[in-house]
């Protein structure tokens, strides 16, 4: 099983999964559209857990790995969510529906990068309150008012799996650099959030053979692998330049152009 040389439209059945630690440096805000603050859930083998839904993650990333993309300058005016290109690497690799995005195209993107829940590797056990005090926002002041915050404790360890489908050399840089420079996570992440995000390895198969939910069951999972040496991972901002011209030549031949 060997990376791609360039990518495709159609898939060919080929996963790179990479699984990911993530430790809290701080305390941490996870919480859905729902009014709790902190989210956990009960697994029937786990037992109650805290997690972070792949979804929050993803956006994260997606924001990182565009940020970098403008910094080159490729496609700067890409932005989310309703002013999507619809011809970046960034849009390339998480997808995008051409209806809603300002470039008006007429077709839609699926992503080529997967995920999992997060799910942290020991059970819930004290959930940290912090209580702060209310400010008076016309001229700063503190009151007596106090409200009370939920955090996931500092040093809580997460465990997932990061997925790209139809992996080229190029890609693997982009997510591979991006994961390194996911700092922070969760709700007001400009106060807390701060988190370390390491990789554990790789796993180049047909199939996506990788679950932290089933490794923290304890159930066999398949031995890690490096990344085939007989392919080079070229540096970030030659692997962004690449992915742009293969992409713009994919999306050209999708919107009927020659």
């Amino acid at each position: 099983m060997k990376l791609l040389n360039e990518p495709v439209l159609l898939s060919t059945g080929v996963y790179l999964q990479i699984p990911v630690k993530m430790t809290l440096l701080d305390e941490t805000i996870i919480r859905s559209n729902e009014p709790e603050e902190v989210l956990t859930f009960k697994y029937k083998d786990l037992g109650n857990r805290f997690i972070i839904p792949w979804r929050k993650i993803k956006g994260k990333l997606r924001r990182l790995v565009l940020e970098k993309q403008r910094g080159l300058p490729i496609e700067p005016q890409c932005a989310l969510k309703d002013d999507l290109c619809m011809k970046c690497p960034t849009c390339f690799l998480f997808g995008g529906t051409g209806e809603t995005s300002s470039a008006g195209a007429q077709y839609n993107i699926l992503s080529r990068i997967y995920g999992e829940t997060f799910i942290s590797e020991s059970e819930v056990g004290d959930i940290t309150p912090y209580t702060a005090n209310a400010v008076r926002e016309q001229d700063l002041t503190t009151g007596q008012a106090l409200m009370s915050i939920l955090t996931v404790p500092k040093e809580t360890v997460f465990r997932g799996v990061v997925t790209l489908k139809d992996p080229t050399p190029e890609m693997v840089s982009i997510l591979v650099e991006n994961l390194g420079r996911l700092s922070r996570i969760g709700a007001r992440s400009v106060e807390w959030g701060r988190v370390q995000t390491e990789i554990d390895g790789y796993y180049l198969s047909d199939r996506e053979a990788l679950s932290v939910y089933l490794r923290l069951s304890g159930a066999a999972q398949p031995a890690l692998t490096g990344l085939p040496t007989d392919q080079v991972i070229p540096p970030i901002d030659g692997a962004y330049g690449t992915l742009n011209e293969q992409v713009k030549i994919l999306i050209n031949s999708l919107a009927g152009g020659s």
